[in-house]
């Protein structure tokens, strides 16, 4: 195995791992996180609200990992749609409310690629949620690098999730594992992704990649209109992540992106990990997010975490009982090969 597949690999068990740490903890308060489980957690635990097992992955896994599977399957973007909405099919326990409704628009026209753009205006431009953010990692897990990474994270993020907050944070996150891998100073590696969303064109992404496009044209001009304000805020916030802020682990992207940054800022996986699972909320995502970063500064997951670490719910082509550690290498090498 190549070093840089090799650091994919273990980037992509980060995640889910740190996903399924966070499963039990999801929606309860700091407070009642503590009185459960007390003030460390570094083993699986029971309690999910949706069911999950303990070391199941939940949804943000889930839909990395359809994520690959819809590149490795071929056909692009709506290659990627299709694993979505086989995804779907399954009645997985935990899907977002958008990405719910963006796919939907998508099962009767299976070619289109606005279903994001279209559910983020029928919802009246008010949805950001990070529910693109939790899975973006995939672009750069798939060996996409520079202004094609900041490209492919754009267009799988708006999929389902249009708002300017959610591309920017996007492109945003992968430019930042990108700048980690390098091996840069943290801060450092942050300010040169700010750099990266800064320039970025990302509305003409969009437009060249069909997800803003002729049937959308309320939503282009809500993009146009809101991308400048986005761009300042999506900085203000990683600046304030450095700075150890945390205002929310919600589900809101901006508040999700800035704990990340925060936790991810330790210096060993489980000191990074750790405190995003205590705080709860939104914590399995915000803990994925985490994930995804310290794997990309090369942090191994803990050995006692890997063979209790599955995915959380069966779609085609998976089972429940089926071991990431197992299985998740040979997908992950079977879509890198593809856009190789």
């Amino acid at each position: 195995m190549s070093n840089e597949r090799g650091e994919a690999l273990n980037t992509l068990l980060s995640l889910c791992a740190a996903d399924a740490l966070g499963a039990p903890t999801e929606f309860r308060t700091p407070e009642a996180v503590a009185a459960r489980f007390g003030s460390t957690f570094r083993a699986y635990q029971p309690g999910s609200v949706f069911g999950f097992a303990p070391g199941e992955a939940t949804d943000d896994s889930q839909m990395v990992v359809a994520t690959l599977q819809g590149v490795a399957g071929g056909d692009g973007h709506a290659g990627v749609l299709a694993a979505f909405r086989a995804w779907l099919a399954a009645a997985p326990p935990d899907v977002g409310g958008l990405t719910r409704q963006a796919l939907r628009i998508t099962f009767t026209e299976p070619e289109r690629l606005d279903g994001g753009a279209l559910a983020w205006a029928r919802g009246g431009f008010d949805g950001a949620g990070n529910g693109g953010l939790m899975r973006v990692a995939a672009a750069w897990l798939l060996g996409f690098r520079g202004e094609v990474l900041a490209r492919e994270s754009a267009v799988l993020t708006a999929l389902t999730h249009a708002d300017p907050r959610c591309v920017l944070a996007s492109v945003f996150l992968t430019a930042f594992m990108e700048e980690l891998a390098f091996g840069r100073p943290y801060a450092a590696a942050a300010e040169a992704a700010l750099v990266v969303t800064e320039r970025f064109d990302a509305r003409g992404a969009l437009i060249e990649a069909g997800v803003l496009g002729l049937a959308t044209q309320d939503a282009h001009r809500a993009f146009r209109g809101r991308e400048r304000e986005a761009r300042a805020q999506v900085r203000a916030r990683v600046r304030s992540g450095l700075d150890g802020l945390i205002t929310s682990q919600s589900g809101f992207v901006l508040d999700t992106l800035e704990a990340a940054v925060a936790h991810a800022r330790r210096e060993h996986w489980f000191a990074c990990v750790e405190p995003a699972v205590l705080r709860g909320d939104d914590s399995d995502t915000v803990a994925c997010v985490v994930g995804a970063l310290v794997g990309a500064r090369g942090f191994p997951v803990p050995a006692e975490l890997l063979p209790g670490l599955r995915l959380g719910h069966a779609w085609p082509g998976w089972e429940r009982e089926w071991p990431c550690g197992a299985h998740l290498p040979e997908l992950l090498g079977a879509a890198r090969a593809r856009v190789a």
